[in-house]
């Protein structure tokens, strides 16, 4: 019930007023060290000095323990101050505020890990209007598979190879090739081309050389890509070719395309696929918490801005200690304090998390305590 009413006291009181002043002029609580290169020393009831101590609740439902050696009540233009700043559950911060080691409150680990995915769909058509029967995908890989629509994860950026051959009705075969690249961008290496089935019969595909060879004479609505070439393959039943595109491209692409075209019943039909789609990326952040108890220091200088130790890392050498923890007398919220005698060497960042000035330092502060 006494730490209930002291954080009642503590949500009325935005600026709790300072520690009793030092007697016979010997400041109890002081502060010296360096600034990379640059020392400082501070300490309270010196230059209109104070330590001002407060125990609040936190939204996480955990303890804030907020000791702070800066100048008496300046709103603006202040002089150059410093905070310690001590989180935990009640049983936490008694284990902290103790002496020995005390962690660095720090962001948490961020691991970035992108997913890529073909997400591809055949698109099947049959100019008298007969329904696909049957899907059948091949991959790069050596895999396959089966259904109208697919998801395939892949390693990553490179090029990745795609077959589809689609069935339908009467056993009309159609065949698509593509590669699908992914670097900085992503781009599909595809060919494609059209018959005209209303003039059908200018398409000559009933005669051979003596080297067996088809002799083709191609409807004018038929335009291909640079690279690519027409070729027809040989008869797969009575009446029945397949006409095909292939092209090879710079960059290690290529491609084919084979539409199947059937000369019975006269005047004949057409079947051909597509493949639609391409690679799908998904990154996914997973984040490791930082220790959710522990201490801040922060550093406000001249100018009012702000530089802490918890926008980025602290790696060894970087330590915080107490060497020393005696009880003091209330703050002005009636709140026990302690006080300590601390050590610590820090890597200071602004608030973008970019690093700003290596601190050390000794001393000894003031912390306000659970009932």
């Amino acid at each position: 019930m006494v730490l209930l009413g002291s954080m009642v006291l503590a949500f009325m009181a935005c600026d709790p007023t300072e520690l009793p002043q030092p007697t016979d002029g010997d400041p109890v609580f002081r502060l010296e060290g360096n600034l990379d290169s640059a020392a400082f020393e501070l300490a309270a009831g010196v230059d209109n000095y104070f330590m001002f101590t407060e125990l609040s609740p936190t939204n996480d439902g955990n303890l804030r323990s907020l000791s702070r050696l800066e100048e008496l009540d300046c709103p603006t233009d202040c002089a150059p101050g410093w905070q310690f700043e001590f989180s935990g559950s009640m049983a936490a911060l008694d284990s902290l505020l103790g002496i020995g080691q005390v962690p660095f409150i720090q962001p948490g680990t961020f691991i970035t890990d992108t997913t890529y995915t073909l997400n591809l769909t055949a698109n099947s058509s049959h100019s008298a209007g007969v329904p696909a029967l049957s899907h059948q995908w091949g991959f790069y890989d050596g895999s396959t598979a089966d259904a109208s629509a697919v998801e395939k994860e892949i390693p990553g950026p490179g090029i990745y190879e795609v077959e589809l051959t689609t069935t339908t009705e009467g056993d009309c075969q159609s065949y698509t090739r593509k590669s699908f690249s992914f670097d900085t961008f992503q781009q599909g290496c595809e060919v494609s081309f059209s018959i005209d089935t209303t003039v059908l019969d200018s398409l000559i595909v009933a005669t051979y050389d003596l080297g067996g060879q088809p002799q083709l004479i191609w409807q004018d609505s038929i335009n291909l890509p640079s690279g690519a070439t027409l070729s027809l393959l040989p008869p797969q039943g009575i009446n029945q070719f397949s006409v095909c595109a292939e092209g090879i491209f710079q960059d290690g692409c290529n491609a084919a395309s084979c539409q199947t075209v059937l000369f019975e019943p006269f005047p004949g039909a057409v079947c051909r696929n597509r493949i639609d789609g391409g690679i799908e990326t998904s990154i996914n952040t997973v984040v490791t918490p930082g220790p959710s108890s522990g201490v801040i220091i922060r550093y406000q200088d001249e100018m009012g801005n702000q530089f802490a130790t918890d926008t980025g890392s602290q790696a060894q050498p970087f330590s915080f200690s107490i060497e020393s923890a005696e009880p003091y007398e209330n703050n002005s919220l009636g709140q026990p304090t302690l006080q300590l005698g601390i050590r610590f060497q820090c890597q200071l960042y602004d608030a973008a998390g970019a690093p700003w000035k290596t601190a050390e330092g000794t001393g000894t502060i003031a912390v306000a305590i659970p009932d």
